[in-house]
């Protein structure tokens, strides 16, 4: 589910890291800083990639162009060019035989590497902005520092252009504090991978390719490991971007404490969720609300989840298994809705409430989403298993 693009035991990262911190500190000029952010996120770019950093370099002044045309006179030309770039691209990089048969499979590799899963969430973020004229086209160091920070490229977060536009040009000096903080959340991503994550790889997991109990055993502790290998990136793209001064949202926020499955992915892939919910839920639900004149708010909602979630599954990717896994996500939240709603027919807001502070209610709220999410974690196995 992560595209880890970064490998923390090498010097490289760590040392772009460093530099970074030395060359952004001084900076209080704010178009000297975007552009020494731009050179430090081409740099990354080029030390992992090589000379195929040229290819990715290129495409810059392409989106910057496109955008521009956009606001232009050609607004629905360059929109569609936009949508038919973005979905090309995913494809190559999702679909490593097409890239293959029409002899792009250089391209689909420089893709992986870079994370583009993320990339492309992030472009459509950038194409809708400026779609929609909440901002303007930004410039060409705008365009890589939004695209492509160097500590978010591994596994996100997806930062909301909003977000990035409405930071500060130059942030605050750093304290004493800030710089504590940042230490710690880097070094409890660390702890998170390289001990309490690793343990868990070494002592249990075997590639699902154990039978009987311990199959099943494994999709739950995978699902632990999972979250501490993929948290842990998370807590240093914070950390990082604390020592930066750069913006970076959080990803976690206890997800096995959530309620249901609803409450769950308020928590788990906290950006990706929120881009899910700005870019396709909201604007489905929203179309649906006129066109039935606000008189069917559930079955509003259930067509929103449905479409939102299969489509955040085929994101992960373009797989049977990762249909099914989206299909039963947008099962859940639709359940979830459904009954949330029953209840507060049933008991009203007030009853619906005290039901929900039981220790029962709460261990079974809790327990639910968890193993509903651990089940989900079978379609991910079963590719090992000669499952569809």
């Amino acid at each position: 589910m992560t595209e880890q693009l970064i490998d923390l035991t090498k010097i490289d990262f760590w040392l772009v890291c460093l530099a970074a911190v030395f060359l952004l500190a001084p900076l209080t000029q704010p178009n000297a800083r975007k552009i020494a952010w731009a050179i430090v996120n081409l740099s990354f770019v080029g030390i992992i990639l090589g000379w195929n950093a040229i290819a990715i370099v290129a495409v810059v002044p392409v989106v910057f162009l496109i955008l521009r045309g956009i606001t232009g006179g050609q607004k629905i030309l360059f929109t569609v060019l936009a949508g038919i770039a973005i979905a090309g691209l995913f494809l190559l990089h999702k679909l490593p035989f097409i890239a293959e048969r029409v002899g792009l499979t250089p391209a689909s590799s420089v893709l992986s590497i870079i994370g583009f899963s993320y990339v492309a969430l992030r472009m459509v973020e950038l194409v809708r902005a400026v779609l929609e004229k909440r901002h303007l086209p930004p410039d060409m160091a705008a365009i890589v520092n939004y695209l492509m920070p160097f500590h978010m490229l591994a596994a996100g977060p997806i930062q909301a252009y909003d977000e990035f536009i409405e930071q500060p040009d130059v942030p605050s000096s750093l304290s004493l504090r800030d710089v504590l903080e940042a230490a710690e959340r880097i070094t409890t991503g660390l702890f998170k991978k390289f001990v309490l994550a690793y343990a868990i790889q070494e002592a249990f997991l075997t590639g699902f390719e154990a039978d009987g109990l311990y199959f099943f055993f494994e999709v739950q502790i995978f699902f632990l490991w999972l979250y501490l290998d993929f948290s842990a990136y998370s807590d240093l793209a914070v950390g990082i971007g604390r020592l930066l001064g750069v913006a970076t949202p959080e990803n976690f926020d206890q997800p096995y404490l959530a309620r249901n499955a609803i409450d769950f992915w308020n928590r788990w892939h906290i950006s990706l969720s929120q881009f899910v919910r700005r870019n396709i839920f909201i604007p489905i639900q929203l179309h649906l609300t006129r066109r039935t004149a606000g008189k069917r708010p559930l079955l509003v909602a259930s067509v929103a989840f449905s479409v939102a979630f299969v489509l955040c599954g085929l994101w992960h990717g373009l797989t049977i298994n990762f249909l099914l896994w989206g299909t039963i996500h947008a099962a859940g939240l639709v359940i979830a809705n459904l009954w949330r709603e029953y209840l507060r027919k049933r008991l009203g807001k007030k009853g619906c409430g005290s039901t929900w502070k039981t220790n029962a209610s709460r261990y079974w709220r809790i327990l639910l989403p968890m193993s509903s999410s651990h089940f989900h974690l079978l379609f991910f196995s079963s590719r090992n298993r000669d499952l569809p």
